[in-house]
């Protein structure tokens, strides 16, 4: 029998849509770098659906999988430590919601990431200022679990859905409670960690506040999987034949679809200009052009995967302040090739493919300053 190639398994659109955001602390960082050195605390709210999907990404996707609403609440700090060191930090919590014409037909994935930067302000005069930057983040995906999946519409493999035609008991299980319980086709999370440093300069131009930066980022990323059924062995179990498809060559071409098992490194060059305007006593506007160069090493290319190393990002947002403690913004954010040099989790052999489209989303945000 000749294997099928399964049409965009859900691991990878889970990886890719859950944790979506260029940092909060990093696009509010340059306006910091221009103000005194207060304490500041800040909060965002990003979200992603459907109705909201302007550039059309959803209808690119090739396969049965939908991102159908994607949203993320950050909050952060900064803290100034001495008169040229300052620290910020944040929390982010992302969930996503992903639905598919079979099984699974719904998945909820959830996760959270931390991140800690560091600021050394090297130089300053009237016409130009120099900022060294240091950072740590740590980014999860929280456990999760596919009872049942539906393979090329012939065949649903699993778990405990009624329809599937195959499913693998709890031996040990059954032995001590009597109770059928059956596996699920597989449990996942992933988690990535990494420094980065970088280099900021601040300057004037016509009256603008303007900014650049360079960065660099190295990430381990790591995706663990656990399948009861892709550990089959047993060769009668192998064998066994339904709707004309082989059961073993049904797990092996599963296994063909799923990222590698063993960590590697992704490596990012970052390079970013900005400005901001005033454009009256309450009201000013920020944007952003960043250029992602990506790198990986120990990375396995996939059978016939087409790799991405580039990505390029527009950030533009409105701000109301209406005091010198306290501000609000909406902004937007897109992006060519999705969030590929923003989140490393995302990316995988099996996800590359969603990394060739663009992508976008809006934020609403607030910073307050502790005098």
């Amino acid at each position: 029998m000749s294997k099928k190639t399964t049409s965009a398994f859900l691991l990878p659109m889970m990886l890719a849509s859950t944790l979506y955001s260029h940092a909060d602390i990093e696009f509010k960082r340059p306006l910091q770098l221009y103000k005194e050195q207060n304490v500041q605390v800040g909060a965002e709210y990003s979200y992603f659906d459907l109705d909201l999907d302007f550039l059309d990404y959803a209808s690119k996707l090739e396969g049965r999988s939908t991102p159908e609403r994607n949203e993320a609440i950050r909050l952060d700090l900064h803290l100034p430590l001495a008169e040229r060191i300052t620290l910020d930090y944040q929390r982010s919590d992302n969930e996503g919601l992903i639905s598919r014409t079979a099984q699974p037909f719904k998945t909820l994935t959830k996760g959270f990431d931390h991140q800690l930067d560091a600021t050394y302000w090297l130089f300053r005069s009237n016409n130009y200022s120099i900022f060294l930057h240091a950072g740590l983040k740590y980014a999860k995906q929280d456990p999760v679990k596919l009872d049942c999946y539906d393979y090329s519409g012939l065949v649903v493999i699993g778990g405990t859905c009624e329809e599937a035609d195959f499913q693998l008991l709890d031996g040990d299980k059954y032995l001590r409670t009597r109770e059928f319980e059956y596996f699920p086709v597989m449990e996942t999370d992933a988690n990535t960690l990494g420094f980065k440093v970088g280099a900021t300069l601040t300057n004037q131009f016509l009256g603008i506040s303007t900014y650049q930066y360079l960065g660099f980022e190295q990430t381990e990323v790591n995706v663990r999987l656990r399948s009861a059924l892709l550990d089959i062995t047993d060769p009668f179990l192998l064998q066994v034949e339904f709707q004309g498809l082989r059961f073993g060559d049904v797990l092996d071409t599963i296994s063909e679809e799923l990222p590698q098992d063993e960590p590697w490194l992704d490596r990012t060059f970052t390079l970013e200009a900005g400005a901001k305007r005033q454009i009256s006593s309450t009201f000013f506007v920020t944007g952003s052009l960043t250029h992602y160069m990506i790198s990986r090493d120990s990375y396995i290319l996939g059978e016939q995967e087409t790799e991405y190393n580039n990505n390029t990002a527009l950030n533009l947002a409105i701000w109301f302040e209406p005091s010198d403690t306290f501000s609000v913004y909406l902004r937007g954010e897109t992006s060519t090739n999705n969030v590929l040099g923003f989140e490393p989790i995302a990316y995988n052999r099996k996800s590359s493919k969603y990394f060739k489209h663009p992508f976008g989303q809006l934020s609403l945000g607030f910073t307050i300053k502790i005098p």
